[in-house]
């Protein structure tokens, strides 16, 4: 039913806009949607509050804080067309966005991907920076006042300035502060005078919110977060988002800083460093190799049984012949009873090979096989960070020392010999404790209980495979199930730039003379030697991005860090340079040329280069050892 404000409203625009329904209302006022009669274009019109549009001074700071806003023209902040008053209304007609809030989307799908979140937050961050340095501070940057749009998802900003004339302090209480206290600045909260850095620490709340599905503070009354917001330093992001790239993390625990004068000093540079500290988004696997990783035998579970059954038996079997007889009747069984408990091996086996071989015949190799069990490791880690994020209670872990202890008792009955007339006892507690470890079992999985702890299940995802396929055996194998006449692959996207000309080599040089390929018979290897420079090197770029990113305090060096940085971004240039000049040299080849001195020449070049990294790798780390602080060091690899 349409209430009285709506009717009258609409009495008040007749001929200009066509209202169609109200989009939402806060305490700012109600927002509508409607048609611009002229334009024939909708438009969200927002009517400041009854209650507020009869104070003068509330009013006249609305309409010019609106007008002022109407100025901005920047394509992250929500334009606004027209400022006016009408039949005793007063209100702003601005673009109607197609999209959700900020605050809606994290609602609905919780927190963002790191990538995602960046590049939103970046767009905010230019919209910031264009308001102030126009003048106009927001004062009220929240999830529900970015919007994002449906068709390009980019993040719009809306209500610039008109957030002001809600923390006008009311008639008779001066120090009264209003606004929304989840995402004040500290300045803010003490109600002290304010410039952009204040958006900028509400922008970071935002961030924290938006990459780890919680705030920072949160209170049982506005007083009581004010005072957290003025005197509490938060939680470091990493440990409430600990999936987030470092230097993403680090920026937004700069943004919260309580003095101003430590954040970043404007949008513009908050932009620069969010882009520095962005990881690019991981590039989705193509379905050829998401399958591969992700493929389970449907009969798995079954096999797993029948071997945990034989393996209690041939473990039962095993102390008897050690134990109490010895004969060669008893070795054949032992032999009998491992070979059954080993059979469900051999499906398993050739399930997985046919996977691998489908992979292989798609056009992928054995690299990109790697890659993908790398990328699938990484993801199965961070689902089980968010799974596993609450601290366990103390029934959950009763409840798994429990389901342990029975499972102890089940296999230790098949070990005790209970001779011939114990044997309807010994089948009565063999099933007494087997329903009472499927029970303890069956309520521990559905309770959610974790058999395992969570730094050792992260740590058992592709104990297996990955071991394999990164061994020479993994490469035979390759090798064995590679077809001769396999697919081209068109989504590359996904390969970082040394692994596709690394590929592009390998084929490359397979594809030469016999005679060509025995002039440089160490090609491969060379090749392969600057590809994992090159790897190493973009490694250590992001780890160094994230170090600058703590800021310019003096105790960490900035110095230092810029000049590693730097040598490790020459690395990886001079890597993927001379891969490149590889490559093009056996195109050269390739398109007829038959002088190998040029390849013979790019090769020791290429050699040398190699040899060079390998000294330069070894300085810096000594330069890192005696110059960084130690939480300050690359973490990556020797």
């Amino acid at each position: 039913m349409l209430d009285r404000e709506f009717i009258d409203l609409q009495h008040a625009l007749a001929g200009e806009y066509s209202l169609e329904r109200e989009l939402g209302r806060g305490g700012m006022g109600i927002v509508y949607l409607a048609r611009e009669v002229q334009l024939d274009r909708l438009v969200a019109i927002k009517v400041l509050p009854e209650a507020l549009a009869t104070q003068p001074d509330v009013r006249d700071r609305f309409l010019r804080e609106a007008r002022m806003a109407a100025s901005l023209s920047h394509p992250h902040i929500v334009p606004i067309y027209r400022v006016g008053e009408a039949g005793g209304f007063v209100f702003f007609v601005m673009a109607y966005v197609n999209g959700e809030t900020l605050g809606d989307r994290l609602r609905s799908r919780g927190p963002l991907n790191p990538a995602t979140a960046a590049r939103l937050l970046r767009e905010v961050a230019w919209a910031l920076s264009y308001a102030h340095g126009r003048g106009i501070v927001h004062r009220d940057v929240k999830p529900d006042n970015i919007l994002i749009e449906t068709e390009t998802g980019r993040a719009l900003v809306s209500d610039f300035g008109i957030a002001r004339g809600a923390e006008e302090t009311a008639p008779g209480d001066p120090g009264r502060v209003m606004g929304t206290a989840h995402f004040m600045s500290p300045e803010q909260a003490s109600n002290q005078s304010l410039d952009g850095r204040s958006d900028l620490y509400s922008l970071g709340v935002v961030a924290y919110l938006a990459l780890s599905g919680k705030l920072p503070f949160d209170g049982p009354t506005v007083p009581a977060l004010m005072a957290q917001h003025v005197s509490v330093v938060p939680a470091a992001l990493a440990s409430a988002a600990p999936s987030t790239p470092r230097a993403l993390t680090a920026v937004v625990d700069r943004l919260l800083r309580k003095n101003p004068a430590e954040r970043f000093a404007s949008g513009e540079e908050l932009a620069e460093a969010i882009e520095g500290a962005s990881v690019p988004a991981r590039a989705k696997l193509p379905i050829a190799l998401r399958v591969w990783t992700q493929s389970q035998n449907p009969l798995r579970g079954l096999y797993l049984a029948w071997s945990g059954l034989f393996t209690i038996a041939f473990l039962a079997q095993l102390v008897e012949v050690f134990g109490i007889v010895r004969g060669r009747g008893r070795f054949v069984d032992l032999l009998t009873i491992a070979a059954l408990g080993s059979a469900p091996l051999v499906p398993l086996t050739i399930f997985h090979l046919r996977k691998t071989y489908q992979a292989l015949a798609a056009g992928y190799s054995l690299r990109d096989l790697r890659a993908a069990l790398a990328t699938w490791r990484q993801e199965k880690r961070d689902e089980i960070e968010f799974e596993f994020d609450e601290t366990e209670s103390g029934w959950a872990r009763a409840l798994r020392a429990t389901t342990y202890t029975l499972c102890a008792g089940l296999v230790s009955t098949f070990f005790i010999d209970f001779g011939r007339t114990g044997m309807r006892l010994e089948l009565m507690i063999r099933l007494s404790v087997f329903v009472s470890t499927v029970v303890s079992i069956s309520a521990s999985s559905a309770l959610g209980v974790r058999f395992l702890p969570k730094g050792i299940r992260s740590r058992l995802i592709g104990v297996a495979r990955l071991p394999f396929w990164n061994s020479e055996a993994g490469e035979w194998v390759a090798k064995l199930l590679t077809p001769k006449h396999r697919k081209v692959v068109a989504d590359l996207d996904y390969r970082p730039t040394e692994m596709a000309l690394g590929l592009a080599v390998e084929e490359l040089y397979a594809a030469l003379p016999k005679e060509y390929r025995e002039h440089v018979p160490d090609l491969p290897a060379v090749v392969k030697r600057l590809e994992e420079h090159a790897a190493d090197a973009r490694a250590r770029v992001d780890e160094l991005n994230a170090l600058a990113s703590h800021g310019a305090d003096a105790t960490h060096q900035p110095d230092a860090l810029t000049a590693a940085r730097d040598a490790a971004k020459k690395e990886l240039a001079d890597s993927v340079a001379a891969l490149e000049a590889v490559r093009l040299d056996l195109l050269r080849l390739h398109g007829g040329a038959t002088d190998l001195r040029s390849i013979t020449t790019v090769l020791d070049a290429a050699r040398e280069l190699g040899d060079e990294l390998d000294r330069l790798g070894r300085a810096q780390r000594e330069v890192n050892d005696v110059v960084l602080p130690l939480d300050l060091r690359p973490q990556t690899p020797a």
